[in-house]
């Protein structure tokens, strides 16, 4: 399957979704497909369930930020949720993102993993933010190098080496979540509101969709430990835990130049940070 089929093939399923149906939004989904939402592993028959709740609510489904992978055969997206029972200013829908990394046999979803982003959730944190592009860069990574390049900044987290990772391999100017940030400022940022949440665990690449055309990666993490943070204490203290965060990185001329996470877990940090 060519990788703009991979698309197309995943933007026929939002289109069935949307349109309410179902018999082809089954036909696109394999009989053994594998699924989760946040931390619920769910059935093939609860996966479609959840679309057809959404869509009777008259919810309408997007994606933008699309990652294609041709060699794994999957596709990444921030998957929108326009919500018509909920009206902002002037009417509009509100919008939700889900981070989705979606993969397919003979042309048939395979697996299907989708985390819901709390902060798009939160009024607190503003305004929607929208997709966010890089520029073409003049000397691209190759796979193998966004490979490389991601696993350093990720596993800068399990060795205590963020701050240097990131001030060397980040672009002068980021944007985290949709909001501009200084290269600089990263590192206290990080420092105080992923370092303390992730105390005591180990971050691991799970899955992972390379676009090497538009020099973007998307990852499924988990990230496996005993927590010495007690919001993510689920079993009580001393037990280990395996939590999972989904994200999304363009680079440009190399860097890192902006991000999407969230994550399946309470990600707010302790008290006391």
């Amino acid at each position: 399957m060519a990788a703009y089929d991979l698309a197309a093939t995943f933007q026929a399923f939002l289109d069935a979704v949307n349109s309410k149906n179902w018999d082809q939004v089954e036909e696109h989904i394999s009989p053994t497909v594998t699924a989760t939402y946040g931390e619920k592993q769910e059935s093939r028959d609860e996966l479609v369930s959840r679309f057809i709740v959404s869509a009777k609510e008259g919810d309408q489904l997007s994606a933008d930020t699309w990652t294609v992978d041709q060699a794994t055969q999957s596709v990444a997206t921030r998957l929108i949720t326009s919500i018509k029972n909920t009206l902002e200013a002037e009417g509009t829908p509100s919008r939700v993102w889900d981070l989705v990394l979606v993969f397919f046999e003979e042309g048939r979803i395979s697996r299907f993993y989708q985390i819901a982003s709390q902060v798009s959730r939160d009024p607190q944190f503003g305004p929607w933010a929208p997709e966010v592009t890089s520029e073409p860069s003049k000397n691209p990574l190759s796979i193998s190098q966004i490979d490389e390049e991601y696993r350093k900044y990720l596993y800068s987290f399990n060795d205590g080496t963020m701050p240097g990772v990131v001030l060397q391999g980040w672009a002068k100017e980021v944007s985290v979540l949709g909001n501009k940030v200084p290269r600089e400022a990263v590192p206290n940022l990080f420092s105080k509101v992923i370092v303390p949440v992730i105390a005591g665990l180990k971050c691991e690449v799970e899955e992972m969709v390379i676009d090497v055309r538009k020099q973007q990666i998307a990852v499924r993490l988990a990230i496996e430990g005993v927590p010495e943070n007690k919001n993510l204490q689920k079993d009580g203290e001393g037990k280990k835990v395996k939590v999972y965060e989904h994200a999304m990185y363009g680079f440009e001329e190399g860097k890192i130049a902006w991000v999407w996470a969230a994550q399946a877990y309470n990600s707010t940090p302790p008290s006391g940070w």
